[in-house]
């Protein structure tokens, strides 16, 4: 069990990675493209008329990777208001919450790949760009936000399911 624990740890730790470098990415095109469209908007009076769809699509995709690294994090799990009060509870709540969690999270999963697929025929309304494209965060987060919870059940006792997990460094 502790080599799959240590697998769990390390494969965590890397897509942990790569999410933050997408953020990273992600929020740097976010913020040339609204600070574009803000120039273009109010020194040249000429907006750009794709920038604000792109800046939502962005958005999503970041919010998306974003709520996948707090779920790593443990930033989903807190539910300090009925613990502090009843610690006894942990125990049984912490299980309860991530199958609630893993539930909603295999509804989204499954939802958002039927509406990719929906969307995969449609364009964007202001620029040549297929909105299977922005829906697909929705699936790519759900299975990110799954695979967090899956490595932190494999490496935290049933009990301890609550608890924050320490990236390894």
């Amino acid at each position: 069990m502790k080599g799959l624990r240590a697998i769990a740890d390390r494969l965590d730790y890397w897509v942990a990675r790569i999410e933050t470098v997408a953020i990273v990415m992600l929020m740097t095109m976010l913020t040339v493209v609204t600070f574009a469209q803000v120039i273009t908007r109010y020194a040249l009076s000429d907006p750009l008329i794709w920038s604000e769809e792109a800046a939502r699509y962005l958005f999503v995709w970041v919010s998306m990777i974003g709520a996948a690294l707090a779920i790593r994090q443990g930033g989903h799990f807190g539910i300090d208001l009925l613990l502090r009060p009843v610690p006894r509870l942990k125990p049984i709540l912490g299980p309860l919450v991530t199958l609630v969690v893993v539930v909603f999270l295999l509804v989204l999963l499954k939802t958002g790949i039927d509406e990719t697929r929906l969307a995969s025929m449609q364009f964007a309304m202001t620029f040549r760009m297929r909105m299977q494209w922005a829906y697909m965060a929705l699936p790519v987060g759900a299975g990110l936000m799954l695979f967090h919870v899956a490595a932190h059940v494999i490496r935290t006792p049933l009990g301890h399911m609550l608890d924050v997990h320490e990236p390894p460094t």
